[in-house]
């Protein structure tokens, strides 16, 4: 893969613990890892539609994007990702890069070529590293419009702020 100033990338602590926010709110404790929801984040009716087709994934990213406010919808394929994408209009949409009956980046090409979707960030997460032709498929999923590229395990705080930068502006 080569380096490119979209792929979203977070300093991890030596000592694996992260910083908790003080703010007057709730903590929520989710994946092990504390952190505060931001008044500017509470009841937000946000629609994020997560395309992955690992059940356990897919329940865990949902879990967690859920504890910060969000709506959260899923699709198992990439065909189903594009039909809710398009009959939905989430606010982003988080794609794994390897979906039965389409990968995600093709999924992305269809979803910026379509007129109704093609505003729609689209980040891609992914567990792929080393498998044969991911480098290709990211570089094809960034050039046709994905926002960022989140290599999986990434923690809450990643997350958190990835949906900062696309759903607050």
């Amino acid at each position: 893969m080569g380096s490119h100033s979209r792929v979203f990338q977070r300093d991890i602590p030596l000592d694996g613990h992260f910083r908790q926010e003080t703010t007057k709110t709730a903590v929520f404790i989710l994946s092990g890892i504390p952190s505060a929801l931001p008044p500017y984040m509470r009841n937000t009716t946000k629609k994020i539609l997560i395309a992955d087709n690992n059940d356990a994934c897919r329940e865990s990213l949902g879990v967690s994007i859920k504890g910060l406010g969000y709506e959260v919808f899923e699709a198992a394929t990439g065909p189903e990702a594009i039909d809710k994408a398009s009959s939905m209009r989430p606010d982003l949409i988080m794609m794994d890069l390897r979906l039965p009956g389409m990968n995600g980046d093709e999924a992305t090409v269809r979803l910026k070529r379509n007129l109704s979707t093609r505003n729609i960030p689209v980040v891609i997460s992914t567990g792929w590293t080393t498998a044969c032709n991911v480098g290709d498929r990211v570089d094809r999923a960034i050039e046709a419009g994905a926002e960022e590229i989140l290599y999986k395990p990434f923690h809450l705080t990643m997350l958190r702020d990835v949906l900062r930068s696309y759903l607050l502006g």
